[in-house]
């Protein structure tokens, strides 16, 4: 098994590669929905492309913007010491395309966009999941704060802070575990330890700004880890289950690269577990063939093992 061959790595959407699970029907990919009260920038000034531009490999033509990915590309910059002022610029036009509400009633989300040739900006009216967005700009927003010491930034914009953080815990059930999209029961481990992840950084960006962490958010967060580790853990194997839908498990299986081992890396790189073992079998089975991971993939990799002291290959 080669993971180009046999098992290639998805790209966008997420979703596309979880297999099994059931996810609700999406609103056509045709159906637009036109930005108001937006900036407007021509493309090469678009705080969303200047931050994919600063990845040679990401560059190129195409309209289409996951914010899940442009959060991950951020990330991965901030993690080198560079980009600070192309993720505050990002950050800033982020915020300003969340939806109050969405096509669900949720406030705080964000739809894919789409950047045309011309600069122009429209929200596709859809969103491959709710939760993994609004994790992972809160861990880019807290390592923006923890890089450029800018709280000014997040007390000028908490109320929509907070409304992100929220998307989050709305979709929280009893079980502890995060749904990844309003009217869908699909769990994914890769989510949830990204959610368990956001939460925590919202706590370190509430207390930076001078408002104390929010017991709420974190018995939210602490649930999140709880029901990580009562439904996707396998004892048997020392490895996680990578989701559940209807009740049934999708269960971790060897030589399957996405999702499977690379969500084997997710616990170790936001703490769920100080178990680096999964990382390691990932590492192990995978390591010679990680350059020919797409760009976030790699990216998520790399950040996991620096998190473990282990170098990228």
């Amino acid at each position: 098994m080669t993971i180009l061959e046999d098992d290639p790595p998805v790209r966008t959407p997420r979703a596309a590669a979880r297999r099994g699970l059931m996810l609700p029907k999406l609103l056509p990919a045709v159906a637009f929905f036109a930005l108001s009260g937006c900036a407007s920038f021509p493309r090469q000034e678009n705080p969303a492309m200047k931050l994919r531009d600063k990845y040679a490999e990401a560059r190129g033509p195409g309209c289409a913007l996951n914010p899940y990915i442009n959060n991950i590309l951020a990330l991965g910059l901030l993690e080198k010491g560079e980009g600070v002022p192309e993720a505050r610029e990002y950050i800033l036009w982020y915020l300003g395309r969340l939806n109050y509400p969405d096509k669900h009633g949720v406030t705080g989300s964000i739809y894919d966009q789409c950047i045309g040739e011309d600069g122009r900006e429209s929200a596709e009216g859809n969103y491959d999941s709710v939760d993994s967005y609004a994790a992972t700009f809160l861990l880019l927003l807290d390592k923006y704060v923890s890089a450029a010491g800018d709280t000014g930034l997040v007390t000028a914009n908490w109320e929509k802070i907070k409304d992100v953080a929220f998307t989050i815990v709305y979709l929280q059930d009893k079980d502890g575990l995060v749904r990844a999209l309003p009217d869908g029961d699909g769990k994914y481990l890769m989510d949830n330890c990204e959610c368990y992840g956001g939460l925590l950084a919202f706590g370190r960006l509430s207390e930076a700004a001078g408002y104390g962490r929010d017991p709420y958010y974190e018995a939210a967060a602490e649930g999140i880890k709880a029901g990580i580790m009562a439904n996707f853990y396998e004892p048997e194997s020392g490895r996680f289950s990578w989701g559940m839908a209807g009740g049934v498990k999708s269960r971790y299986a060897s030589g399957v690269f996405y999702p499977d081992a690379l969500a084997q890396v997710f616990p170790a790189l936001y703490g769920v577990s100080e178990d680096t073992a999964p990382l390691r079998g990932v590492m192990a089975e995978y390591g010679g063939r990680l350059g020919s991971l797409p760009l976030e993939q790699r990216l998520i990799i790399e950040m996991a093992l620096k998190r473990a002291g282990e170098e990228f290959p």
